[in-house]
């Protein structure tokens, strides 16, 4: 449906005296009110503008009726948001009034940050060549950071624009179709360019390559085959959820942070998650902005040896990534407070005792074992004769100089495990998170230990622990996990996240004790009960197929 719009509304950079209050008789008498004190006018520009930061262009003209002191203030704001989403109601004549709105500012006054939305098949008032305009009009006034946003079904095209900025410093793109000849002039015609962040968009280029980027963050995007990334100055890397191929990394020399997230599923239909999976990656929203990003991390800091930035404790990207069926379960069927989050962090020794070896109960045999199973990679249950195939070729070799690393991904995920294989030695490493695919078989601990092994400065060690059928059933069989020994000195803290009948974690709490760590060091965070979980959802199937019966 076309998008809402409210009445015509035009920027008119007007010099006309407003009419001053200086105050009023009451009832017609002599007594007179003095007005409230504007405390907010008297801020100074640069705080006024930074208010304005978080309106949209039409409301920040608006502004100008207030008094004074706001007439103009609206011409010389650095931030100028022509996005329109869902949640907002752009002028009529949308594309006269960016145009009026462009042409009324100080002719001074650069814009340092432009936000806007490419159009829908529904905007009849603007298309691709007005927004390619008003990017070069930014340019063209030394813009700093451009974030433009397409749509999921239509992606936004940037390849004819004349990027040439020696000022672009951020570039920010979702649901945009980025070519060969755009990531050209990224390279060779913006060499100031730090950051470029790339959400949910066709990346069809061979390579992104920047001697100035230091910043580079991608989420859910497709690439290319054989797409690769030369970036020798980069100290932040962000890979989530890449569809068809994993971009190959090349010259991270001065890597600080990096953090990868695989989904096997996204790179090969052989691994096909179990259907009514819920989506793990949010789509990328039409009001996303810097303040409200889905994987928006923290901002680095370079002087900061303890930046864990993406690995804290609560980190969204942990969340994000793992938490997909049974967030916010209430207990209906009285199986108690079990079936619930637990978002408390405990000591081990706390809940040490609280796992039996019936924890799972004894009616395995009534449970379907064949549903909803998370091991999406292929290295437990498909034979892929050529794993180069997905890309992601030394990934780990060159995150090897990083300080911090996030490497996340389900049972079995191939990309990860392949490269383990031949691990190189993490010198610098002090913060690392670990996904459910570095314990293999449910309780091999090998590729954990191998990492370990060659983390020699560690100091704080995430684990992330899935619970799926397979894995219950195995531990309700029992087994025997496999130990090992490592050397990390400076080990002063082990975090897992994991079920709260997650047998597991009693062996790993065993593990680091074996190797030096006091159970004080080792810290749990539980989720709800999965068996428990299971029971109510096929309480719920049996309750759903009767009804229909």
């Amino acid at each position: 449906m076309p998008t809402k719009v409210t009445k015509p509304w035009v920027p008119v950079n007007w010099t006309g005296e407003a009419s001053s209050s200086r105050g009023h008789s009451v009832g017609g008498g002599g007594l007179e009110l003095e007005p409230a004190a504007d405390r907010l006018s008297a801020l100074p520009d640069v705080l006024l503008h930074h208010v304005m930061s978080f309106m949209k262009a039409w409301d920040a003209v608006r502004t100008c009726v207030l008094s004074r002191r706001w007439r103009d203030l609206w011409a010389s704001a650095p931030c100028v948001d022509i996005r329109v989403g869902r949640y907002s109601e752009p002028p009529q004549d949308f594309s006269k009034f960016v145009y009026r709105l462009l042409l009324a500012r100080e002719a001074l006054a650069p814009i340092n940050t432009l936000r806007l939305r490419s159009p829908t098949d529904y905007d009849e008032d603007f298309d691709n060549s007005d927004v390619k305009m008003w990017i070069r009009h930014a340019i063209r006034l030394n813009a700093c950071a451009i974030q433009l946003t397409g749509h999921p079904n239509l992606s936004a095209e940037l390849d004819s624009i004349d990027l040439v900025s020696h000022h672009l410093k951020i570039l920010k793109l979702a649901y945009t179709l980025v070519l060969d000849s755009f990531t050209r002039q990224l390279s060779s015609r913006c060499p100031s360019l730090e950051e470029l962040e790339l959400k949910d968009c066709l990346v069809e280029c061979r390579e992104i390559t920047s001697v100035s980027l230091k910043r580079l963050t991608m989420v859910k995007c497709t690439f290319a085959k054989n797409f690769f990334v030369n970036a020798p100055n980069l100290v932040f890397v962000q890979c989530i959820a890449p569809d068809t191929w994993v971009p190959v990394f090349k010259n991270f020399g001065v890597l600080v942070t990096g953090s990868v997230m695989l989904d096997d599923s996204l790179l090969s239909r052989d691994f096909k998650k179990y259907q009514y999976d819920d989506d793990e990656y949010p789509q990328t929203s039409d009001d996303d902005d810097d303040n409200n990003s889905t994987f928006a991390p923290a901002k680095y800091v370079p002087d900061s040896d303890d930046s864990d930035e993406i690995l804290s404790d609560d980190s969204e990207f942990l969340d994000d990534f793992y938490d997909e069926h049974f967030d916010d379960i209430k207990d209906n069927y009285d199986y108690g407070s079990d079936i619930n989050s637990d978002s408390e962090t405990y000591e081990y020794s706390e809940i040490a005792n609280d796992y039996g070896d019936n924890q799972f109960g004894t009616r395995d045999n009534e449970l379907d074992h064949t549903r909803g199973s998370k091991d999406h990679g292929c290295s437990a249950k498909h034979i892929i004769n050529d794993y180069k195939n997905f890309g992601g070729q030394n990934v780990l070799h060159c995150l090897s100089n990083a300080r911090h690393l996030e490497l996340l991904g389900h049972s079995g995920e191939v990309i990860m495990r392949r490269e383990s294989l031949n691990c190189p030695t993490f010198s610098n490493l002090k913060t690392l998170a670990l996904g459910e695919w570095c314990i293999s078989t449910v309780a091999d601990f090998d590729i954990l230990l191998v990492l370990l092994q060659h983390s020699p400065s560690l100091e704080k060690l995430y684990l992330q622990l899935e619970m799926n059928r397979d894995i219950k059933k195995a531990l309700v069989r029992g087994i025997e996990p496999k130990g090992g020994s490592f050397a990390c000195k400076h080990l002063s803290m082990v975090k897992i996240r994991c079920t709260k009948d997650d047998s597991r974690v009693h062996m790993l709490a065993q593990l680091f004790r074996s190797n030096g760590l006091p159970l004080e060091k080792i810290y749990v965070r539980r989720s709800g009960s999965f068996y428990l979980r299971i029971l109510k959802e096929e309480r719920g199937i049996a309750i759903d197929e009767l009804r229909r019966s």
